[in-house]
Order: structure tokens, then sequence, then C-alpha cells
């Protein structure tokens, strides 16, 4: 989503050491705190800032906590603006195998979904490529790469942002091979912490009949552990390993159910709009939408629970079909 930020900003070079509302750079610089108001899309948010020279400054990191996107350091500075505000790099524990000659398979998996989604960039080989990699990937082998065209870096740059929404231990992201040829690939994210602290809710959980009991159990159980905190990401590493509830963002819950879902086999993907994130679930032969952060808002933790309609309206709803036909083909039939 395109934000707009009303302020003046710029990047200060060298150390600034702070003291009291006076800040002096190691040039000697004179930096005082900045009465300046900041505005988000039209809502006030706190930054700190400095008047310097006659003009503004704010940390990066604290523009990207205010417009939601990721800004961290690895040696060089990387903002990634179809990404969550998280202040760290992904997760990543398995680097992207080199290319090899792997061809895909001469089966069309494409057969077997809606043909409604096919549209513009969502193409049937696009589909076929990441089918066959997340099908390597849940059999545990990640070094599975398929190739993929894309008439333009921008359509290249979409999908890749709409496959982060399948992230629950596997990730599938494209990488670039020359001219408009581009391959899909799998990455396994740590989540050995999760895996181990929430065991014993997953045999708990696997003894239920349904898969509505199961969600309806996954559900309550991050509502226990979690405090809803609109300016707060976190993982499910995170989640998971803390003794009390953790605060978190609408997007944090989103993930942790997407989580939770692929330890228990229930296809889940995770749905943003409007700001916001939730959850489209198969259940009981059906995709429904789910919110557990709004549940988690409300008495009883169930005010969207399996529903025909979401609370806000998706951005992509194109995409997420693509996706939940990825996952379950034929299913938005």
């Amino acid at each position: 989503m395109k934000r707009t930020i009303s302020f003046i900003t710029g990047v200060l070079a060298g150390a600034v050491f702070f003291g009291g509302g006076i800040a002096y750079a190691a040039s000697g610089i004179l930096a005082e705190r900045s009465a300046q108001v900041v505005y988000v899309d039209g809502q006030r948010v706190k930054l700190e800032a400095y008047l310097i020279d006659g003009a503004n400054y704010v940390k990066l990191r604290d523009i990207g906590q205010a417009a939601n996107f990721n800004v961290y350091w690895d040696g060089a500075v990387h903002i990634e603006s179809g990404a969550s505000y998280t202040g760290q790099a992904p997760d990543i524990i398995t680097a992207a195998p080199e290319p090899t000659n792997e061809t895909l398979s001469a089966t069309d998996h494409s057969a077997a979904a809606n043909p409604e989604i096919f549209t513009g960039f969502y193409s049937r080989e696009a589909y076929n490529a990441a089918y066959e990699v997340l099908e390597a990937a849940r059999a545990g082998d990640f070094s599975k790469r398929a190739p993929v065209y894309f008439s333009s870096y921008s359509n290249r740059q979409k999908f890749e942002h709409l496959l982060v929404n399948l992230a629950n231990g596997t990730t599938l992201s494209v990488n670039d091979r020359g001219g408009d040829m581009y391959e899909i690939y799998s990455i396994k994210v740590d989540r050995n912490t999760a895996d181990m602290a929430t065991a014993e809710l997953i045999r708990e959980v696997g003894q239920m009949s349904t898969d509505r009991e199961k969600v309806t159990r996954l559900n309550e159980w991050i509502c226990e552990h979690m405090i809803y905190n609109p300016k707060i990401v976190v993982g499910p590493n995170e989640i998971t390993e803390a003794h009390e509830p953790v605060e978190g963002n609408c997007t944090s819950y989103a993930g942790l159910m997407n989580y939770l879902c692929a330890r228990v086999g229930i296809p889940c993907i995770v749905v943003s709009g409007e700001s916001h994130s939730w959850n489209m679930i198969y259940v009981d032969g059906e995709w429904s939408y789910t919110d557990v952060s709004l549940n988690d808002q409300v008495y009883g933790h169930d005010y969207l629970l399996f529903s025909d309609t979401p609370h806000k309206q998706p951005n992509n709803p194109e995409g997420n079909k693509f996706l939940m036909e990825l996952l379950v083909p034929g299913s938005t039939k």
C-alpha cells in the first residue's frame, strides 16, 4: 500500500551523542529536538526527531516502523518496501542453492486448478513452477528450482511478494536467471524454537477429529499467548518461547496462525488489506476468513472465525485466489 509521510527527512553522517534535549554530532554540529508533527496516511505518529541546520532528521528505522516497511542493517542498509517492519534481516538458515539444469516435469498441475485464476502474470507456467517447488520443499527437498517467465521485472516482484503469504516454515522466492527468465526456489526458515515450544499443542490438536476443532483451538491458543499492539512485529519463535503473553500486531497474529496451521496440515495463507492482515483457512471443504488479532480484542475470541466475508477488503483478491489454488487445486471453483 502506498503511504504518505508528511515530514522533511535526511541522513546525518557521523556519530551523534544525545543528552537531554541537545545532541552534539562528532563534527560539532548542534542538534535540538524537533517540535515538528509527523503524519503517516493522515494519522499523527510519534517519531524522535532532531532539528539540525534547519532540517529535520529521524532514524530510517523509525520511518520504516511508522510506515510499516522493513529496514535492517547487515553491513549495508536494506529497505524492503513490500515487507512489514521487523528491523531484522529475514530469518533464513538455508541459502538458495546454486542453479541446476533441473527442469519441470511434464505434468501440468494447473489442469486441476480453477482456470479463472490464470490472468495476467498469474500464468499456468508460474503456477506449475511454484507448485513443483512447494511440493519438493514439503518433502524436505530445498534444492528444487523451476524456471518461469515474466514479461517485466515489476511482475516478477509482485509475484515474489505474493509468495511470501505462503510462508510458514518454508518460503518460496524468485531469482533472476537473465533476460526475462527467472526461477522459483524454496528457503527453509528457522522455526526450531517454535517447533519445540508448540510440540505439546500440536499433539493436542492432532487428536481432534475435525479441522474446525483444530483451528478453533489454535485461535484460542494464540489469543492466550499474545496481546495486540499495532506497533510491534514479532515472529513465531519469539512468541512461542516467551513465558508471558507477547505483544504483536496483526501481521504477527496472522503469521503465527499460518505457521501453526502448517504444523497440523491445514491449508492457510496470510491476506492483507487496508493496513491489516488476517488469514484464509481451508476448513470443511471451503476457504473462510479468520482474523485472530481481531478475535483477541473481543469477548469469546470468535468475532471473525470461519467467516464468509472479511472484516476489511483484501488488497489482492486475484493473487489470494492463486495461492489458495496452489495449496488446494480446484478449491475456488
